[in-house]
């Protein structure tokens, strides 16, 4: 049994053949797949989970991907909280820091890691 534990499946790019994708994977033998969340801007934070709950074998992440952490607000949060409780969620990512782009200030970056880690702990 193989296991893709990070694949970005919610994607644009995969819009016109996600379906095909997925059955190649799960006849190559790949029997479960983890769509990570990268909550790239608003709105998006529950695209992995729609593509874990439209298929069999794919689970899903939940999280704010340090690049965005500048645009998080407190209703993100809110958001996460709540989208985190979905059975299709296993665990919390795309999180952490990225400092080789610094595409957000070190500091967020930081306390949105930090936030979130604790909300993963809860």
């Amino acid at each position: 049994m193989f296991v893709d534990s990070h694949a970005h499946l919610d994607g644009e790019r995969f819009d016109a053949d996600r379906d095909q994708v997925i059955a190649r994977a799960h006849e190559s033998g790949v029997q479960t797949i983890v769509a990570i969340g990268t909550g790239d801007g608003p709105g998006t934070l529950d695209c992995a989970i729609k593509v874990a709950e439209k298929y069999q074998g794919i689970y899903a992440t939940v999280g704010i991907h340090p690049h965005e952490a500048s645009l998080a607000s407190e209703a993100d949060f809110e958001q996460l909280e709540t989208l985190a409780k979905s059975p299709k969620v296993i665990a919390w990512g795309e999180i952490g820091l990225d400092y080789f782009y610094d595409h957000s200030p070190r500091e967020i970056q930081q306390q949105v890691f930090i936030r979130q880690m604790q909300m993963a702990r809860a």
